[in-house]
């Protein structure tokens, strides 16, 4: 096969005959929504992220709690693209869009935001979403043992209490979870910052893992309170993550609540 190379003097050429208008301010502020709510259950979960980056941005919300009855009511009209939860409510110029999976929306907010949750950097952001697919992805196999109905492995693995599902669980503990946090306990040694992306500030990857470590370290079905111990630089991260005055003021408030 052969190649095609393209000079830069011809791509100059063709940028010149179409050249991209620069994004205003006016166009930007055109974006941003009039009005959002936040839908989840009244439970941390997959939407705490979501809370505290919204929270930490200073983008007003509104955090609606859902029943399970409601949940089934929006899943079953079709109002949530995929039938899941979180899902963001945003009204942008009187149209009402309703997003769903939590990196698109975590993304969103990193856009919204003033405060550098989102690089501007396209390398830097590319690298801050690469952390929150590499968090989808250590999460994977804990969702699939625990809604195994859910994930068709409900006959093979033979419920919570099957022998498949032991099994499952074993490798969790003593393999597949401490490769993950391993992972990340290398990253973390990387980072001169202390932010999961050696970011100067907290990004959006630092608002997905720091809950979702929190929530791992409870996790009894991988040992996670055993586990969560062996990686000194996560364990730092997390305290550091729940130390940022925006996460400590949200909890307290919660707490009071």
């Amino acid at each position: 096969g052969s190649s095609h190379f393209v000079s830069s003097e011809v791509l100059k050429s063709y940028q010149e005959l179409l050249p991209l208008p620069p994004r205003s301010m006016d166009s930007q502020a055109a974006q941003l929504p009039t009005k959002i709510k936040l839908l989840y259950f009244d439970l941390p979960g997959k939407a705490e992220a979501l809370r505290l980056a919204l929270n930490h941005a200073s983008i007003e919300f509104e955090d609606v709690r859902l029943t399970r009855e409601e949940f089934m009511e929006k899943k079953t009209s079709g109002e949530l693209a995929f039938g899941q939860v979180p899902a963001l409510v945003v009204e942008v110029g009187g149209k009402t869009t309703t997003l769903v999976q939590s990196a698109a929306i975590v993304r969103y907010i990193g856009q919204l935001g003033s405060c550098g949750l989102y690089p501007n950097d396209f390398v830097k952001a590319a690298q801050v979403d690469a952390l929150v697919d590499q968090a989808t992805d250590m999460m994977c196999p804990v969702l699939c043992a625990k809604y195994q109905d859910r994930f068709g492995y409900d006959q093979a693995l033979g419920g919570m209490e099957g022998e498949g599902t032991k099994l499952v669980e074993s490798a969790l503990q003593t393999t597949i979870m401490p490769r993950h946090f391993a992972f990340f306990e290398n990253v973390l040694a990387a980072s001169s910052t202390g932010w999961v992306a050696d970011t100067s500030e907290p990004s959006t990857a630092d608002f997905v893992l720091g809950p979702q470590f929190k929530q791992l370290a409870s996790n009894e079905m991988i040992k996670g309170a055993e586990l969560i111990t062996k990686y000194p630089k996560i364990l730092a991260f997390v305290k550091k993550f729940y130390a940022l005055p925006s996460v400590k003021a949200w909890n307290d408030k919660m707490e009071s609540a």
